[in-house]
Formats: structure tokens, C-alpha cells, sequence
């Protein structure tokens, strides 16, 4: 996959994120809300069975998101544990 995909990916997967995280803080601060608009209400359980649903599907997308971040920039060397970034000789008067 090229740069732009994992842009594209991270971004995409992120605002899936941030769309069913607001929706299971309003269905969960407000039980007589139709979660977004009806689309989930074939998941059978109820209010509860949406709102895992919907958890699961938020979790999918921040893990999406962070798989395509760490691909899109691999680590290079800089800011690895055991690695003091180039600062030497401090800590020592």
C-alpha cells in the first residue's frame, strides 16, 4: 500500500472512531435516543446489544487507524526505548 492509503486509511478509521464513541456516550447518557438514525436496530439484545455493537465497531476502526499510522511511518531509529536521542553527558556535573 502506498503513503496515501494509510493516510487514507488512518483517517477513515478515526472518524468511525469518533462517530460511534459520540454514539454510545449519547445512548448511553440518553436510553430514548434512536442510535444513528435506526441503521442498528436489527442487532438484536436491544439498547445494550447496540451500543456493543457499536463499541466494537469504534475499537475496529482506532485499531485500523493505529496499524496505519505505524505503517505509514515506520520507526527510523529515532525515539526507540534504550535510546537517548542523541542527548550525552547529562546527568553528570
Amino acid at each position: 500500500m502506498r503513503k496515501g492509503g494509510y493516510t487514507a486509511l488512518e483517517a477513515v478509521g478515526l472518524v468511525i472512531t469518533a462517530l460511534a464513541a459520540q454514539t454510545v456516550i449519547r445512548g448511553l447518557l440518553d436510553h430514548d435516543s434512536e442510535l444513528l438514525w435506526g441503521i442498528v436496530d436489527w442487532v438484536p439484545g436491544g439498547l445494550t446489544g447496540r451500543l456493543i455493537l457499536l463499541g466494537f465497531i469504534a475499537l475496529v476502526g482506532m485499531v485500523a487507524a493505529g496499524w496505519a499510522h505505524t505503517r505509514h511511518r515506520p520507526n527510523t531509529g529515532r525515539g526507540r526505548a534504550g535510546n537517548s536521542g542523541g542527548i550525552r553527558g547529562r546527568g553528570k556535573l
